[in-house]
């Protein structure tokens, strides 16, 4: 049975993106760089999660005074999967917006999808509106929704076992389906 958050999917499609899911990701597990950054982030160490997030991702590393600091780290400390509606005001903070948001949530817990719009666009392609919207963290929030509902609905032979985030395996196979 299909996720409410996947209604109106073409379901050929769907299946046809499980059945390639394993060989679009099956070199997943040789991208280094982003293992190590993975991996080399300790538990409740947010800044220095931020940094690294930004680091990978080539994003300038953030100068902020330290109110900001602190409510920067409180909110995302504060944040539980898979809400994200409390970082609104986050956006309002000089080049940040819904996808650097979403690395930095992706390396601080290693269960939020990185934003993409590749994959917005193969969602929406498969019959799933999902705006890639990156100024609106709703529009992440729903990204976040439809994410789950193909780890959901994913069969068991569908999720290849490569050690690696669930949410990061989907979000790239869904950049690399044609």
């Amino acid at each position: 049975m299909i996720p409410v958050s996947l209604y109106g999917v073409d379901e050929i499609e769907l299946e046809r993106f499980y059945l390639e899911l394993p060989s679009l990701v099956s070199d997943l597990y040789e991208d280094e760089h982003y293992q190590i950054a993975l991996f080399t982030i300790k538990n409740g160490e947010i800044l220095e999660s931020l940094r690294i997030a930004d680091e990978w991702s080539d994003y300038t590393p953030y100068v902020w005074p330290e109110d900001i600091v602190i409510e920067v780290t409180m909110a995302l400390g504060t944040v539980k999967y898979p809400d994200v509606g409390l970082l609104e005001h986050l956006l309002t903070l000089e080049e940040v917006d819904a996808t650097r948001v979403s690395a930095w949530l992706h390396f601080i817990s290693k269960v939020y999808p990185i934003y993409s719009a590749k994959a917005c666009s193969t969602l929406d392609r498969m019959g799933i509106p999902t705006p890639y919207l990156p100024n609106d963290i709703a529009s992440y929030g729903l990204y976040i929704t439809r994410i789950e509902g193909l780890k959901v609905h994913a069969p068991a032979t569908g999720m290849a076992e490569i050690g690696l985030p669930r949410a990061r395996v989907l979000q790239i196979a869904l950049e690399r389906f044609k």
